[in-house]
C-alpha cells in the first residue's frame, strides 16, 4: 500500500487535468484539443482505481484500496487564457454537464471530480479527472487493463500513438 506524502498537495490557480487515455500527450484528443494550450505537463498517477478499455478509449473507476491499481497518466496545466473554454470542450468530449442535477449526472459515462494525484517526483497535487460510472460501464462490453496504463495497453496491441493534425478550439 502506498502512503501519502506529508507535504500538502500542490495548488495551481486553476485546477489542472489528469489525463489517462486519449487526452495523454500525443494521443488523438490531446492533439485535437490540448496541443498548444498547456503551460506544463507532468507525469502523474492516481491510486486505488480500475482501468478499462471500452473500444477505442479508456474508462477509470474507483476501486477498493486492496483491489485497485495505480493508473498512469499526466497532469496537464492548461493556459489560463483558454482555461474556461478548454474545460468546457473537455466536459463536452466526456459527455459531462457540470450544470446537470445529480440524477442526470448518474446517466452519463463520466463525471468530473477533483482528486489528489501523485506527480512524478512523489509530490501530490489536486487535479480534475474524468471518473467513469460503473453502472453505465457495466452495460457495455469492456476489457480490464490490469496494469493501469492506457499507452502500454495500446502498444501491447500493436497500436501506435495517434498523430493527427492539431486543431485549436474556435478554429474551423
Amino acid at each position: 500500500m502506498k502512503t501519502r506524502s506529508a507535504r500538502p498537495p500542490r495548488e495551481w490557480i486553476q485546477t489542472p487535468i489528469f489525463a489517462y487515455g486519449t487526452l495523454r500527450h500525443g494521443e488523438r484528443n490531446y492533439m485535437r484539443l490540448l496541443c498548444g494550450y498547456t503551460v506544463s505537463e507532468f507525469p502523474a498517477e492516481v491510486d486505488h482505481m480500475r482501468l478499462y478499455a471500452l473500444g477505442g478509449f479508456p474508462v477509470m473507476v474507483d476501486a477498493a484500496p486492496e483491489e485497485g491499481v495505480t493508473v498512469k497518466g499526466e497532469v496537464m496545466v492548461l493556459h489560463p487564457a483558454h482555461y474556461p473554454r478548454l474545460l468546457a470542450a473537455l466536459d463536452h468530449l466526456e459527455g459531462y454537464n457540470p450544470n446537470a442535477s445529480q440524477s442526470e449526472s448518474e446517466l452519463g459515462l463520466y463525471r468530473r471530480v477533483r482528486r489528489r494525484v501523485r506527480l512524478g517526483g512523489g509530490a501530490e497535487a489536486w487535479a480534475w479527472l474524468y471518473l467513469g460510472n460503473p453502472e453505465v460501464l457495466a452495460r457495455h462490453q469492456h476489457t480490464e487493463i490490469p496494469h493501469g496504463d492506457w499507452l502500454r495497453y495500446q502498444r501491447e496491441r500493436g497500436r501506435a500513438p495517434w498523430r493527427v493534425r492539431a486543431t485549436h478550439i474556435g478554429q474551423n
